[in-house]
């Protein structure tokens, strides 16, 4: 398992001024932006500030009460995203249409309420949209719905609670033969409902030139890694942070769940947790207390994956960037 004070030393080099604006200046040259040494020099101790914020949001959440933790953690994950959009666009935020949420949610719960059926609705601006063009060059999301109870299957840390809950597996694990080459059973072919011709044909399709797909044994596929697999950024497979290797969706729905990438499941989910915490306080107060729900499991499972995972995979993302 990866402990939170190595997930946090990604950060430990922005912490030295000479070294973000270096860092900084360097991104805006990447991207042919004028005065890119006058803009570092002005974002240097902003974007400090904003991974400072966000450790601290994260550093509370470990303390706090589970009922308070999504709260934290938006919010702890707000600033890791501002800091990151700043390498990308030097003026953030330049204007006030960047700062709202970016998401909306039903106002107010009916009675028959159910978080994992909840759907969260993607706004025409704010920090989710400008944080998707500007780090991922993701347009024309707006008005886009997103499940939670989809959202949440995309998680393989949350692949084992789903078996045991519900009967269902919608990932396998990869078996990590070494960074470039991974093991995949036959049984995915069984799981799709679909012949190991056909089975290849459809992953060699899928994958592109990424991946090649080639049998094994009788047991198993092998997957041959051609580009560099990015933990944030790797649909349609997704990384799981505790055992270092990657999951295959063996669900066609879950299959397509790929316009998101995890950066952006997190917030979706987190922001729809911590509106539901703030404002509906009865709902979620007796999520906690009756025990009742079978959401609950799901709920104090993400919010534990998400604390340690969400820091991770930003280090990661700013550690892809050219550092200097």
């Amino acid at each position: 398992m990866v402990m939170k004070y190595d997930v946090w030393s990604m950060f430990d080099m922005f912490f030295s001024s000479q070294k973000t604006q270096q860092f900084l200046a360097n991104q805006y040259k990447k991207h042919e932006l004028q005065d890119s040494n006058g803009k570092s020099f002005d974002n240097t101790y902003g974007f400090i500030y904003y991974i400072e914020h966000g450790k601290k949001y994260y550093n509370l959440a470990d303390q706090a009460p589970v009922e308070l933790k999504p709260v934290l953690l938006f919010y702890g994950m707000t600033q890791l995203m501002k800091a990151c959009i700043l390498c990308n666009d030097p003026d953030y935020p330049d204007s006030s249409s960047v700062l709202a949420h970016g998401l909306s949610t039903r106002k107010r719960k009916k009675r028959s309420y159910e978080f994992l059926n909840d759907e969260v609705k993607v706004q025409k601006s704010g920090l989710f949209n400008h944080f998707c063009e500007k780090m991922f060059h993701m347009k024309h999301i707006e008005g886009e719905k997103f499940m939670m109870n989809d959202l949440l299957s995309t998680l393989p840390e949350l692949t084992p609670l789903y078996k045991q809950m519900t009967g269902v597996i919608y990932q396998m694990k990869l078996i990590k033969e070494s960074n470039d080459t991974f093991l995949l059973s036959k049984e995915a072919a069984d799981f799709l409902h679909m012949s190991a011709d056909r089975f290849e044909e459809y992953m060699n399709s899928m994958f592109s030139s990424k991946i090649k797909l080639e049998v094994k044994d009788e047991n198993d596929y092998r997957l041959l890694v051609k580009e560099r697999l990015i933990p944030f950024d790797c649909a349609p497979l997704h990384y799981h942070l505790a055992e270092d290797t990657y999951y295959f969706p063996v669900d066609r729905d879950l299959l397509q769940m790929s316009v998101l990438n995890e950066l952006m499941v997190h917030y979706v989910l987190l922001y729809n947790l911590s509106m539901i915490s703030r404002y509906d306080t009865e709902w979620w107060s007796e999520l906690f207390h009756t025990y009742t729900s079978q959401e609950l499991p799901f709920i104090n499972q993400f919010l534990r994956v998400t604390g340690e995972k969400i820091p991770y995979l930003f280090g990661q993302l700013l550690h892809t960037m050219d550092i200097p």
